[in-house]
């Protein structure tokens, strides 16, 4: 019951959110091609869209993955920052996945970033961008959907585990904003959190110690990460424990802690001077 309540509670909020958001703040030289299907499905889950400047030359690729809490939101929310990375110069594909509880799991969710990271691959060409720059952002939840696909790229016993096929993708670098990094700490919160967006006896399963950063040992195959936090962002701990662990693993990182932007800061206002300045540093 708490569990439904709290999927219900969570997907009415996105109406909310998209209410938030000032589309009239877009900067109109950014072309936007929505509904592009990433596996031919039909189905909304495996669409991303594409945001990108068509002036002809060749740019750098960031791929957005929404957060949510792993069980809710959508592309939508990101547009804003997804049109604001565009006009910066990047090609920007901003991805949907299926959301967790009461079917799907993030184990699901993995997989289906990986699919996509593969079709903006194969495809990035055709839409100016250089599938050889390739960068990932992540919002809170999807924070830990980045860090798990930049790792598949360089882990091969992760990609078996997981049933992904090898290949030669690789990730540049990673966008963290006001990532959930932590959330297999011991707290009644977070244990709700895990027992509905994971199967059970996840714990056993081998797929889920790669999500665990704190002992993974292979976080020091990571490219170099941006993480993002503000003084107002709730999971502002969580930046600084990651940052610790990718200092402890060599990773080369740089935090910035700026502004009153509250969790949704960059994503909802990236045109605020206090956010454009950090995204002008990225």
């Amino acid at each position: 019951m708490i569990n439904r309540i709290m999927k219900n509670n969570a997907m009415k909020s996105l109406k909310k959110d998209l209410n938030r958001l000032d589309r009239t703040r877009s900067y109109a030289d950014v072309s936007v091609i929505a509904g592009k299907s990433y596996i031919p499905d039909d189905t909304k889950e495996h669409t991303l869209d594409i945001y990108y400047v068509a002036d002809g030359s060749v740019k750098p690729v960031l791929i957005d993955i929404h957060g949510g809490g792993f069980i809710s939101e959508d592309k939508e929310m990101d547009c804003l920052f997804c049109n604001f990375m565009a006009h910066k110069g990047y090609v920007v594909f901003s991805i949907n996945y299926r959301l967790a509880y009461p079917v799907y799991t993030v184990f699901d969710q993995i997989v289906d970033v990986d699919a996509a990271v593969k079709w903006v691959t194969d495809n990035a060409q055709g839409y100016e961008g250089n599938k050889d720059d390739l960068h990932i952002a992540g919002h809170s939840a999807g924070a830990v959907l980045a860090v798990a696909e930049a790792l598949l790229c360089r882990d091969e016993m992760m990609k078996a585990d997981y049933g992904l096929a090898c290949d030669d993708r690789d990730i540049k670098g990673l966008i963290l904003d006001c990532g959930a990094m932590h959330f297999y700490q011991r707290n009644i919160a977070y244990w709700g959190m895990r027992n509905m967006v994971f199967p059970r006896k996840y714990k056993n399963d081998p797929r889920y110690k790669y999500l665990l950063f704190d002992d993974n040992r292979n976080i020091s195959l990571l490219p170099p990460v941006s993480v993002i936090t503000n003084s107002t962002d709730e999971l502002r701990k969580m930046s600084y424990h990651f940052k610790e662990i990718l200092e402890k693993a060599g990773v080369k990182c740089s935090l910035y802690d700026k502004g009153e932007g509250g969790h949704m800061g960059i994503v909802f206002e990236p045109y605020e001077e206090k956010n454009s300045e950090i995204i002008r540093c990225l």
